[in-house]
């Protein structure tokens, strides 16, 4: 049954607008560069004012908490699939192009089809195998025209997209019926400890001054709490495949917040590259 028009319209809204708030990550994090922050610095920060925005969403909301199993499930991907994602896409930005590492994330629809291919035996149909081969090609043309990346970088973005589809595998695993809000403040949570245990060594740096600060709440508020709520929201309306396939608008506002306010050149080679593997992304999910 179709959904009606203003309900398909609200949910797209909803997806583009998560897509713009996750995107904008790079722009955000570079305040934080700029006052000498390291990339387990600024984590430990947003995922600590993510998990008070959220735990007090879930408390006024009177969502459930997640117990026994689930709990364990949620704990271990925030500690080691979302900090590891995270940790990698955000030592990538120091090193490479905002866009190159944006694109080189959305490499994880294809690593989700080859690792559910080794690990569960879900064989790949045609179109997998076709989004898989533009994946490698177009990540191949991004690395060779990713002007200023330096190898480490490259590396670490492809690691990104790595742990991504490690982390949305692992996501089968919760149990069904725990409420997603609630979902994320665990997820929160367990990567804000993981992240602070980098810090010990030297302790946390901390923003001195305000537009230090600003990034480091726009990253919580904006690109973490409003971004996953949007996206909650248009998925409850469009479902996965839909929400899936314009989520690929995220490298895009990522690119543009590139050229317009970090002054990240874009070559022909970048475009062409990202746009298979954003094609990539595409087929993938629209193959489920």
């Amino acid at each position: 049954m179709s959904l009606p028009t203003r309900d398909r319209l609200g949910g797209v809204l909803l997806i583009l607008l998560a897509a713009a708030c996750f995107g904008l990550m790079p722009l955000f994090s570079a305040y934080g560069w700029q006052d000498g922050l390291r990339p387990a610095d600024l984590l430990t920060l947003r995922f600590a004012l993510a998990a008070l925005i959220l735990w007090g969403i879930v408390a006024v909301r009177g969502l459930g908490v997640p117990r026994g199993p689930a709990l364990w499930v949620l704990a271990g991907m925030g500690a080691l699939g979302y900090a590891g994602l995270a940790l990698c896409y955000f030592t990538a930005l120091t090193l490479a192009p905002a866009v190159v590492v944006a694109l080189l994330l959305y490499l994880y629809p294809a690593f989700v089809t080859l690792l559910a291919w080794l690990l569960h035996g879900e064989r790949p149909d045609r179109r997998r195998l076709l989004a898989l081969a533009c994946a490698l090609c177009g990540c191949a043309l991004t690395i060779g025209y990713a002007s200023g990346a330096k190898p480490l970088g490259v590396a670490l973005g492809v690691a990104s997209g790595l742990m991504y589809a490690l982390y949305t595998l692992a996501g089968r695993r919760v149990p069904h019926g725990v409420p997603a809000l609630a979902q994320a403040a665990v997820v929160s949570s367990a990567a804000c400890l993981a992240m602070s245990v980098l810090t010990l060594p030297e302790g946390l740096r901390w923003p001195h001054s305000a537009a230090g600060w600003a990034g480091v709440f726009a990253l919580a508020v904006v690109s973490t709490v409003l971004g996953v709520s949007s996206f909650l929201a248009g998925l409850r309306r469009l479902g996965p495949t839909r929400a899936a396939t314009l989520s690929t608008f995220e490298p895009v506002v990522t690119a543009l917040a590139g050229v317009a306010f970090l002054g990240q050149p874009l070559g022909p080679g970048t475009l062409f590259g990202g746009g298979l593997i954003l094609l990539a992304g595409v087929l993938v999910v629209r193959s489920d």
